[in-house]
């Protein structure tokens, strides 16, 4: 699979996707306080949204998950409750003053795992080389929590097998393997992929981004994966998901709905109420 990613960034909470210019979504209206959310009983469904957008709390809230990340380091008071806040370092800038962010939260308890950098090998993301990225390493591990590994484009490219081959000789420490998706509508080819990922690193795996998506299409209209095929997609994907024992976490990407590539694999509608994909996420 081979597509190119637009981001919008900031210093301590950037965002990442494919298609970024048209699948963030961009909510207008206050967010709301959050209520408690009711847990579905996964350890392992997570939410990600940058929490620059208005409504963030009130989504994570209603996809009733475990976890939540932005992009960024900011544990928000807004964060629902039982939902748990894990930090990234997004790339090189402030590196220092968002590491000094994580340490505070981790030893109060706020913060239980970090990840690394994230789409270094992306032009358009982290934009890093493997020996840049390796040169931040040990201030990522000073924070001793468990450290997720950068995550890549795809994550058994060049880059990401050098990172790990060089991190083995620094003997540097990396605790799992961050993995994003955006494959068609088929959740074997998905399940291969972390098999394949797994065997490569002989470690547990999170998928921090996924969802099927058409990069070929010009609306969500003329997209080769329907709102159908999506939640088929879903329905087949979770329970595989949760059986898997070396995939410890993993979180569905909501696009924007009107993302050509994405946009029939988002969880909330225009209005920012649960689609009918994102109903079977929260329910799940």
């Amino acid at each position: 699979m081979q597509f190119r990613v637009l981001c919008l960034f900031m210093f301590v909470s950037a965002i990442s996707c494919s298609d970024k210019s048209s699948a963030i979504v961009s909510d207008t209206k206050t967010d709301e306080p959050a209520k408690k959310p009711v847990q579905s009983g996964s350890q392992k469904k997570g939410a990600c949204f940058t929490t620059k957008n208005a409504a963030w709390s009130s989504k994570v809230s209603a996809l009733n998950v475990y976890w939540h990340y932005s992009w960024g380091v900011d544990a928000n008071m807004k964060e629902p409750d039982s939902v748990r806040f894990v930090p990234m370092i997004w790339g090189k800038w402030s590196v220092e003053k968002s590491l000094l962010i994580v340490d505070s939260l981790a030893k109060v308890g706020k913060v239980k795992h970090l990840l690394g950098f994230n789409e270094p090998d992306g032009k358009e993301q982290a934009n890093m080389t493997v020996d840049e990225s390796l040169a931040f390493w040990p201030q990522l591990m000073k924070v001793n929590l468990p450290l997720g590994s950068p995550a890549c484009v795809h994550a058994d490219n060049d880059w990401m097998k050098g990172f790990m081959a060089k991190a083995a000789e620094k003997g540097y420490r990396v605790d799992f393997i961050c993995v994003h998706w955006y494959g068609g509508a088929n959740s074997q080819s998905l399940l291969d992929h972390l098999k394949l990922i797994h065997n490569l690193y002989n470690r547990p795996i999170w998928l921090t981004e996924f969802a099927p998506a058409d990069w070929s299409a010009t609306s969500p209209a003329t997209s080769k994966v329907t709102k159908a095929m999506a939640l088929t997609f879903m329905q087949q994907i979770l329970p595989a998901l949760e059986k898997m024992d070396y995939v410890e976490r993993y979180s569905w990407f909501s696009a924007d709905p009107g993302s050509a590539a994405l946009g029939n694999s988002a969880l909330f509608d225009t209005a920012g109420k649960l689609t009918l994909l994102g109903d079977y996420y929260s329910k799940f």
